[in-house]
C-alpha cells in the first residue's frame, strides 16, 4: 500500500528504476566526552551501523531508490571502556516523510534512547535475527529500524505498520534474557518496551488513525489547495490523543508524537481561524503540556 501511493507522489523530481532498501538513514557517531580512545574505533562504529542500517532489506515490499524512508541516527558516546570493547551511549532516532505536491518533509518520529549499553568490536560481521539475541547494539539497530518503519506505514494506510511493528516486538522478545536495559516492563515506562508494546495495543489504536489521517488525508491534500479542508482534517484526528489521555496520562508514544510533531502543528495553525486554533489548543494544552510555551505562541496568531 505504501508503495503504491509514494508511485503516484509527485513530490519528486526524477524516478529510478533501480529497487533499493527501505531506509536512507544518515548516521552519525560523536564522542564529544571521551579522551584516550582512537577515533578510528568510533569511525568504523559509524561505518558498520551505516552499512547495517542501509544495506538490509528489512522488509519483503519493494522499495525504488526514491522511496526510500529518510531517517537519522546520532550515537552520542558518553563513556567508553575499550579495553573491555564496552560503550555506553545514548541514541536519537529521527525519521520523515514526504508531502505530496511539494518539497516538505513532514517529521514522523523522534525518539531519544538513554539506556544503551552495547559491546562493540571492530571487523566483526553481525548478523540478525530477530528471535535470538545476540548483540545489543544490533538488536536496538534493528528494532529501531522496524519502528521507523512502522510509524512510516501508518501514515499511508490505517494501521499499515503492524508487521513492522510486530517484527520489533519480537527483538523485544528475544531480548527478555540480556541484562541489558531498555528492554523490560519493569525498569521504566519509557523504553523500547513500552514503545512497541503500547503502539500494539488497543488503547493506542486512535493514535494510529490519527497517524493516518493527520498525514494522508491532512497533510496530503494541502498542495491542492485544499487548506482549509487539510487543516480541519487534522484538527480533528488531535482529538483521537484525549482519549489515548484519559486511559494513559502522557505516555511515551504520545511524547514522542508531539516531539516531533509540535512545531509543525504550530506553523500549522497559527495562521487558522480562532475557532481552529482553539480547538486545536485545549486538546495540545492538554495532552501535551510540555510545549505548552508553544502553543502558546500559537494561540496569539498571526
Amino acid at each position: 500500500m505504501r508503495t503504491l501511493i509514494l508511485s503516484a507522489l509527485t513530490v519528486f523530481l526524477f524516478s529510478f528504476s533501480a529497487k533499493a532498501q527501505e531506509l536512507n538513514c544518515q548516521i552519525d557517531v560523536i564522542y564529544p566526552q571521551i579522551q584516550g580512545v582512537n577515533p578510528a574505533i568510533f569511525e568504523q562504529m559509524e561505518n558498520d551501523i551505516f552499512e547495517f542500517m542501509n544495506n538490509r532489506k528489512w522488509t519483503n515490499e519493494k522499495f525504488t531508490i526514491e522511496e526510500r524512508i529518510e531517517c537519522s541516527m546520532v550515537l552520542n558516546i558518553t563513556e567508553a571502556r575499550a579495553s573491555s570493547n564496552t560503550y555506553r551511549a545514548e541514541l536519537q532516532v529521527i525519521s520523515s516523510r514526504p508531502v505530496y505536491g511539494s518539497s516538505y518533509q513532514s517529521p514522523v518520529m523522534n525518539i531519544r534512547d538513554i539506556n544503551l549499553t552495547f559491546d562493540y568490536f571492530q571487523n566483526t560481521q553481525y548478523n540478525f535475527n530477530p528471535d535470538q539475541f545476540r548483540n545489543n547494539l544490533v538488536s536496538t539497530l534493528a528494532f529501531y529500524a522496524y519502528m521507523v518503519i512502522g510509524f512510516d506505514f501508518d501514515t499511508y494506510s490505517p494501521k499499515g505498520g503492524t508487521p513492522y511493528f510486530q517484527q520489533a516486538q519480537r527483538i523485544v522478545q528475544s531480548a527478555q534474557v540480556s541484562n541489558f536495559e531498555g528492554w523490560k516492563a519493569f525498569e521504566g515506562d519509557k523504553n523500547r518496551y513500552w514503545l512497541v508494546e503500547d503502539i500494539l495495543h488497543r488503547t493506542f489504536e486512535p493514535m494510529r488513525e490519527t497517524m493516518y489521517t493527520y498525514h494522508r488525508e491532512g497533510l496530503d491534500v494541502l498542495a491542492d489547495n485544499k487548506m482549509r479542508e487539510g487543516r480541519q482534517k487534522i484538527m480533528n484526528s488531535l482529538k483521537n490523543f484525549e482519549q489515548v489521555h484519559r486511559v494513559k496520562p502522557l505516555a511515551y508514544n504520545t511524547q514522542q508524537f508531539f516531539l516531533a510533531k509540535s512545531d509543525e502543528i504550530v506553523n500549522l495553525f497559527t495562521e487558522a481561524d480562532p475557532p481552529e486554533r482553539n480547538v486545536v489548543y485545549e486538546v495540545v494544552a492538554k495532552v501535551d503540556p510540555g510545549n505548552l510555551a508553544k502553543y502558546d505562541k500559537m494561540q496569539k496568531g498571526k
